[in-house]
């Protein structure tokens, strides 16, 4: 059982408008598990301040040309605080904006959600990336954001430790034939 741990740390910038912890990162783990059914699990942990709270999806992605962030992949989205559910809505007009309330005393906001490879092949980012010998995984397709943060990000990937003897020792081999 292969789990992958994806930590991104993003730093808002200062704005008044911010709806976030500005001295804290947000976290993402993401569990690539199932990644040769074509699907990921991720956690997020997100400082924020009570009140009204704006999230986006990645819509724009770099050296794609048209707003093509991959949302139809986004499923079972659950957010929650302090154990109790947060329920949120999706904004009527952009898609990949969803609002909610936190409620008072919250410090961190959780947030669970799925996201489904696509299967075919077409596309730049958002295409088939998945097997059941390889699986790649783009930080845009696991994260959202708040409103006022700015969207540059420090990406840190953990992975399972791993006896690699047998790998070692075949590399060994083939580097001798």
């Amino acid at each position: 059982m292969r789990k992958f741990v994806v930590a991104f740390l993003l730093f808002p910038a200062l704005s008044s408008l911010a709806d976030v912890d500005l001295g804290k990162p947000i976290t993402v783990q993401a569990d690539a598990n199932q990644i040769s059914r074509k699907i990921v699990h991720a956690h997020l942990v997100m400082p924020v301040k009570p009140g009204p709270l704006t999230l986006f999806y990645p819509k724009w992605i770099p050296g794609e040309h048209a707003p093509t962030g991959p949302i139809q992949g986004l499923v079972d989205l659950q957010l929650s605080a302090n154990g109790k559910r947060v329920p949120w809505r999706r904004d009527l007009v952009d898609l990949y904006t969803i609002r909610c309330e936190v409620p008072a005393g919250t410090a961190n906001l959780d947030i669970d959600l799925n996201y489904l490879i696509p299967v075919d092949v077409e596309g730049y980012s958002s295409a088939a990336a998945a097997s059941a010998m390889l699986g790649m995984l783009n930080w845009n397709q696991v994260i959202l954001y708040p409103s006022g943060s700015d969207p540059d990000r420090r990406a840190r990937l953990g992975r399972p430790a791993t006896d690699h003897s047998s790998l070692r020792s075949r590399s060994r081999c083939a580097c001798r034939a």
